[in-house]
C-alpha cells in the first residue's frame, strides 16, 4: 500500500491540474471536442491504449489490460451544463453561459488518476483483471450511456462502477445504496389544436388554452390516483406556450413536461396515461392533443446488491470504518449510469464535497481535496474484485 499511496501523491497535482483545465473549458453534451482531445493527450502520454469516437463522436474507451479475462468497467460523465458559471475560480468556465456545475471534470481526473495509477501498479506486477475505463459525453439530457451500451463497448464485463460528487457529504466520505437509488426520466411534447378566433367571440373558436389548462391539472392525477402512493413518481409541466396577444384565441398550445418513476411497470403506466388523459380532454372539447415523447429518455438506477456490499467493505478497507454511510433514500433526479447496469451488475456512489454549494448551482466548484480519496477508491474496486 505504501507504493500505491507514493504512486497516487505523485500524480495528485497532474490531476488537479487536469481537473482546472477541464473546469474552464466546459463543453455540453456531445460536443465535448476539446475535452476528448485532453482526455486522449493524458492517456497517450501515460502509455495507455484507448480508442475514440464512441457515442455520438466524444466518447473515449481506455483500457488497461489484466491477468484474467475478467473485466471491470470504470466510468466517469464528460459533459458540461448550460449554466453560467459565478464561483470567480482563477480557472472558470472561458465559454459564456457554460460550466462545469455538476462536477463531471472532476470525474474525469479522478478516472484518469485511477487509469493512470493501475497503468503504473500494472508496469511491476500484472493486475488481477482486465479494467476499462469509459469517459462518456451527454450524461446532461442527452442520456449518452445508452450510446456506449448500445455499441456494445461493455459487453462480457463483469462489473461496473461510478462516483458522483455529492455536496454536504464529507470530503473522503462515500454514500450508497443497494437496489434503486435514481429514477427514470421521460420528456413529452403536447400540442392542443384547436381554432383561433377573436377573444371577444369565444363561442367561434376552440379555445386550446382552456383545454390545455385542465391537462396540466389532470395529468397530476397520474400520480395522486393512478399509483400506488407507496410507489414513488412525479409528473412535471415545465413549459406552456400559446398565443400572441392578449385579445386573441389562438390556434394552438403546446405543453412540455417530464415524469419520473423508480419502477419500470410504473413508468410504462406513466408514458401510457400522459398520451390517453391529453387526448381524452382535448376531444372532450373538440380539440386535438399530439403527444409526442422524447428520444433520450433515462431509466430508473437500480444497484446490484452484492455489487454495492463489495463496494461497501472494499471502501472500509481502503479508507476505514468511517468513510461510508447509506444513502437513506433515492433520489427522484435521473443518471444514465443505469444503463450500465441494466447490461452489467455494478453500483453507482457518490462520494464527499464538503461544504460546496449545490449541484447544477452557478457557484459549483469541485473540490480538489476529493481525488485522492476517489482515486484510491477506484484503483481498489478494480483490484479488489472477483469474477
Amino acid at each position: 500500500m505504501t507504493d500505491f499511496n507514493s504512486i497516487v501523491a505523485d500524480i495528485l497535482p497532474g490531476l488537479v491540474q487536469l481537473r482546472h483545465e477541464l473546469h474552464a473549458h466546459p463543453e455540453i453534451r456531445f460536443q465535448e471536442q476539446w475535452t476528448s482531445d485532453r482526455i486522449s493527450e493524458f492517456l497517450a502520454h501515460a502509455g495507455i491504449p484507448h480508442t475514440r469516437g464512441h457515442a455520438r463522436g466524444t466518447g473515449i474507451v481506455a483500457t488497461v489490460a489484466g491477468a484474467s479475462a475478467t473485466t471491470v468497467v470504470l466510468r466517469a460523465d464528460i459533459d458540461a451544463l448550460e449554466i453560467g458559471e459565478r464561483t470567480g475560480a482563477p480557472y472558470a468556465s472561458q465559454i459564456a453561459g457554460r460550466m462545469h456545475a455538476c462536477g463531471h471534470d472532476g470525474h474525469i481526473a479522478c478516472l484518469c488518476g485511477a487509469a493512470l495509477a493501475l497503468a503504473r501498479l500494472a508496469e511491476t506486477s500484472p493486475l488481477p483483471n482486465t479494467v476499462k475505463f469509459v469517459f462518456q459525453p451527454g450524461e446532461e439530457l442527452g442520456a449518452g450511456g445508452r450510446y456506449i451500451v448500445e455499441e456494445g463497448l461493455i459487453d462480457g464485463a463483469s462489473a461496473a462502477f461510478a462516483l458522483h460528487a455529492w455536496p454536504g457529504l464529507p470530503v473522503g466520505v462515500f454514500a450508497l445504496k443497494s437496489g434503486p437509488v435514481m429514477a427514470s426520466a421521460d420528456w413529452f411534447r403536447i400540442t392542443i389544436t384547436g381554432r383561433g378566433c377573436h377573444g371577444a367571440d369565444p363561442a367561434a373558436g376552440i379555445d386550446p388554452v382552456v383545454v390545455a389548462a385542465q391537462i396540466v391539472i389532470a395529468l397530476q392525477t397520474i400520480v395522486s390516483r393512478e399509483i400506488d402512493p407507496q410507489n414513488p413518481a412525479v409528473v412535471t409541466i415545465g413549459k406552456i406556450e400559446s398565443g400572441a396577444a392578449n385579445n386573441v384565441i389562438p390556434e394552438t398550445a403546446v405543453l412540455e413536461g417530464s415524469y419520473r418513476a423508480l419502477d419500470m411497470r410504473v413508468r410504462d403506466h406513466m408514458t401510457e396515461a400522459v398520451g390517453r388523459i391529453s387526448r381524452s380532454i382535448a376531444a372532450a372539447h373538440r380539440a386535438t392533443a399530439e403527444v409526442v415523447f422524447g428520444d433520450d429518455y433515462y431509466i430508473p438506477l437500480v444497484n446490484d446488491a452484492a455489487m454495492t456490499d463489495f463496494a461497501r467493505k472494499t471502501i472500509v478497507e481502503t479508507l476505514g470504518p468511517n468513510a461510508v454511510v447509506e444513502i437513506p433514500r433515492p433520489a427522484m433526479a435521473s443518471e444514465d449510469f443505469a444503463f450500465y447496469l441494466e447490461k452489467v451488475p455494478g453500483s453507482f456512489l457518490v462520494f464527499g464535497m464538503g461544504e460546496a454549494k449545490p449541484l447544477h448551482s452557478p457557484y459549483f466548484n469541485f473540490n480538489d481535496d476529493a481525488i485522492p480519496h476517489a482515486v484510491r477508491v477506484l484503483v481498489a474496486l478494480a483490484m479488489q474484485f472477483r469474477g
